[in-house]
This record gives structure tokens, sequence and C-alpha cells, in this order.
């Protein structure tokens, strides 16, 4: 089956690596999300997903649209922005343009979730690009990434920031490069009608680079 062959290279992946997963536009980010549900209940990992401005609430919103279910009770939020409390929403973030007065409002919320939860979890970051949208020069753009590397190393968490290629290559600042430059693992997923295909592009395992398969919905309600 290919979505245990995507499994597989999730659980390569150590506790504390920074993993970028790059997509195009497309409902991968719907399929993405299933995925990392199902993976959590069948390896029994917990699943901690940093929603940025209610993007989960919008991911959600187009999987019903689809027919495709998420069970999102099982999962713990971590959520910066918006307005609509979508899964078991342990902490929530207040935003700030001032990415120092940001990092360091996350930082206090997310130590708290770390906390709490068994570890190592998986975390999925979405709506990143939110973030980098918000910022109003380029060295807060590049405080928000130097605050992503002093992540890279913490054993509590295997984190993976799913980013839109397009939208990141068109904000002034070229931050996508500086993101694979500081990822242990950089994964590219393209988009067919059912699923999306997975490639991965760098990883810190020799045997993974070069590693292709896929993630299928076809199965999926």
């Amino acid at each position: 089956m290919e979505q245990e062959k995507v499994a597989e290279i999730i659980d390569s992946v150590l506790p504390g690596e920074t993993v970028l997963v790059k997509y195009t536009t497309s409902y991968i980010p719907e399929f993405t999300l299933k995925f990392f549900i199902e993976y959590s209940k069948e390896r029994g990992v917990p699943l901690v997903i940093d929603d940025n401005f209610d993007t989960l609430h919008a991911i959600a919103i187009h999987a019903k649209t689809m027919g495709l279910s998420l069970d999102l009770d099982s999962v713990y939020v971590l959520k910066t922005g918006g307005k609509f409390d979508v899964g078991n929403v342990l902490a929530k973030v207040p935003f700030h343009p001032d990415p120092r007065v940001y990092l360091k409002n996350y930082e206090e919320s997310s130590i708290k979730i770390f906390r709490e939860i068994p570890s190592p979890m998986v975390n999925l970051v979405l709506g990143l690009e939110n973030l980098f949208l918000v910022t109003r020069t380029p060295l807060d753009t590049y405080r928000i990434i130097l605050a992503m590397q002093r992540f890279t190393g913490d054993k509590r968490r295997k984190a993976f920031y799913l980013v839109n290629e397009g939208i990141m290559e068109s904000l002034p600042v070229k931050s996508l490069y500086e993101l694979e430059r500081i990822s242990t693992t950089v994964v590219r997923l393209t988009p067919y009608h059912t699923g999306a295909d997975v490639k991965v592009l760098k990883t810190i395992n020799p045997s993974l680079v070069g590693t292709e398969t896929t993630i299928d919905a076809g199965g999926w309600s």
C-alpha cells in the first residue's frame, strides 16, 4: 500500500527534525491532513497542529465539500490568530505585528503544550505562508526563520511545515530558499486528481534521497 510507504518515510524522520513539505496550489493540504490524522491513529503518536490564521478551518471546509472525513477531535491545536476554533485547541497565541513579540508569545504557548503532550509528537504546521505575508520587513522575515531554526533539535517533536511554493515564491523576500536551507528534510508533493505524488528531495538519511511514492485519497471516505 502506497500510504504505508509514506508512513515509513515519516517513521524515519528523527525527533528534532524540521521537515519542509512543498506543494503547488491544489487540494494537497486536505489529503495531507487526512494522511497525518490516520498516521497518528495507526502509530499511536500525538498529532499537534499549528493553525495559523484559520488555515485549519479552511481545509476542514474544503474536505467536507469533497466528502473527505477528518477526525479533528483527535488532534491537538495551537492556534495563532483567526476566530474559528477547530480541533482540540489547547492554546491560543496572540498575534502581534512585531515578530519579536509574536515569537515570545508563541514560545510561551508551545512550551506549555510540549509539557502536556507525550513526546515525540508529530507537529504539523499549517498556514506558515500567512505569517510571512504579514511581515513588514526582510528583518522580520528572518526573525521568523531563525526562530524556526532554533526549534530544530527539539526531540519532543517531529515538525512538518506544509507550504505553498507559489505563494512563498511571490513574496518580496524570497524566503523559500532559506526554509529549504534550515530544514533537515525537504519533500515535494505534486497533485493529481485523487492525491499527490511524494518525492524526498533532501534528507539527513542518505537511503531516502530520491524516494518516490504517493498519497492517494481514492480509498478514503
